[in-house]
């Protein structure tokens, strides 16, 4: 049983070292840090876009062109515990839809089903 106890230095090692029980978390930390940064300026984009379509929601004097879509109650609730400068619920939808099509339009290309839709401002490259 004395061969199976610890030196009282090896169980103190590394107590007082920022070096070497830091090295390993810092580089975890950091690489953690640039994923987070690299999701953050992808989804900032979309972001902006949606808040230049909602601000243009304000310039839109006759909405009487919008048609009626159902929403899960858990959806239109979150919309409507949100208060973006004061924009009603179906702002808030449409400039969501507006910024999704602004970024995903090439992708969605492939499931296009008619001609009389955003699919027509799809720059060709």
């Amino acid at each position: 049983m004395a061969d199976n106890i610890p030196e009282i230095d090896d169980l103190t090692k590394g107590i007082n070292d920022p070096d070497l029980t830091l090295t390993g978390t810092q580089e975890k930390e950091e690489l953690q840090s640039q994923g987070v940064i690299q999701t953050f300026s992808r989804q900032d984009g979309c972001w902006k876009d949606f808040l230049r379509f909602l601000e243009s929601s304000d310039r839109k004097a006759d909405r009487s062109d919008r048609m009626v879509c159902k929403l899960d109650r858990d959806l239109a609730d979150s919309l409507d515990d949100c208060d973006i400068n004061n924009h009603c619920r179906s702002d808030l939808v449409n400039a969501i839809v507006r910024a999704f099509f602004e970024t995903y339009l090439p992708q969605l290309v492939q499931y296009k089903r008619e001609n009389k839709s955003l699919f027509m401002n799809l720059k060709k490259t």
